[in-house]
């Protein structure tokens, strides 16, 4: 993929990037668990991650709770002292995990979309 030039991505002009939390795994002292651990009952740290278009990282936000959703750790971003920035206009892909909101496009649910039409070689994943 060649960054803003390939072809899919004249439908996603106005697009950022994208951006997802993850869990990392982390060691905690026992009375702290219950906050760290994760609908998996993993012990873990929620992390948001925030891509461009070129998959470069542009915005990290770790340190959450493992208990906390995404969408909590999403609104913490766009009211800290160094937030998360979304330009009018702009918005971010985001997956189900997050609303459909000014700035951040998730896809519909209910929709089964075509992954085959977005990959390299057009076959399955």
């Amino acid at each position: 993929m060649e960054g803003y030039e390939h072809e899919k991505w004249e439908w996603f002009q106005d697009c950022l990037g994208a951006l997802d939390g993850t869990y990392v795994k982390v060691h905690v002292f026992l009375r702290d668990q219950g906050r760290y651990r994760n609908r998996k009952n993993e012990i873990a740290t929620n992390v948001l991650g925030v891509c461009s278009r070129d998959m470069r990282f542009t915005y990290v936000l770790p340190g959450w709770e493992g208990s906390a959703t995404d969408s909590r750790v999403l609104r913490d971003a766009l009211v800290r002292s160094d937030p998360l920035i979304v330009p009018k206009g702009k918005y971010f892909l985001v997956d189900a995990g997050y609303a459909n909101s000014s700035g951040f496009l998730a896809p519909y649910r209910g929709v089964r979309y075509h992954l085959s039409e977005w990959s390299a070689s057009g076959s399955k994943p």
